[in-house]
């Protein structure tokens, strides 16, 4: 349910044409940045993949608007 949230938030984000493109990438990475904070040393490996799984998702979302930015990110993403 919460990366339901997380994801719908961000399509959200990516649609406000009232900002930037910066500024709605900077809350995307918002987002993502929160998410991995609230991941501790006593998260399930299902919960980190999750997380994991979000942030691809995210910057998928990222790449839509800004190309060279969402494919720097998914790349270390996959390193």
């Amino acid at each position: 349910m919460e990366d339901t949230t997380i994801r719908k938030l961000a399509e959200t984000i990516i649609k406000d044409f009232k900002l930037t493109v910066r500024d709605r990438v900077d809350s995307v990475l918002e987002l993502d940045a929160i998410s991995y904070q609230n991941l501790g040393t006593d998260s399930h490996k299902y919960e980190k993949n999750k997380v994991k799984a979000d942030s691809k998702y995210l910057y998928k979302l990222i790449s839509s608007i800004d190309s060279t930015t969402g494919k720097q990110l998914i790349y270390t993403l996959d390193k």
